[in-house]
């Protein structure tokens, strides 16, 4: 699923955008942005040289990430770790 850095508070993971056909559309915009909202982390999403916050649905809609894209989540906080897993798995379509 991706390589996972875990260093003190800071996660980066990399993961391969699902979704498919649509990619990051509304529907998995508005549910990772919600349960993004319920970790104390900042949460972003990297893909390529844009940066959204991800607990913006707007922001994570500009990245314009379609199915195959490479995402970068980097999470940093007290709860990186525990956020990491269900965030990754809306990224890559196990919602």
């Amino acid at each position: 699923m991706g390589a996972i850095v875990v260093s003190g508070t800071n996660v980066r993971r990399t993961v391969i955008m699902g979704n498919a056909p649509d990619g990051l559309h509304m529907r998995p915009a508005m549910a990772f942005a919600k349960l993004a909202r319920g970790f104390r982390c900042a949460v972003s999403v990297r893909h390529g040289d844009k940066t959204a916050d991800g607990r913006s649905p707007t922001d994570l809609l500009m990245l314009i990430a379609l199915p195959g894209s490479e995402l970068e989540l980097i999470l940093d906080g007290d709860d990186a770790d525990i956020a990491a897993e269900p965030l990754v798995a809306i990224l890559v379509g196990e919602d």
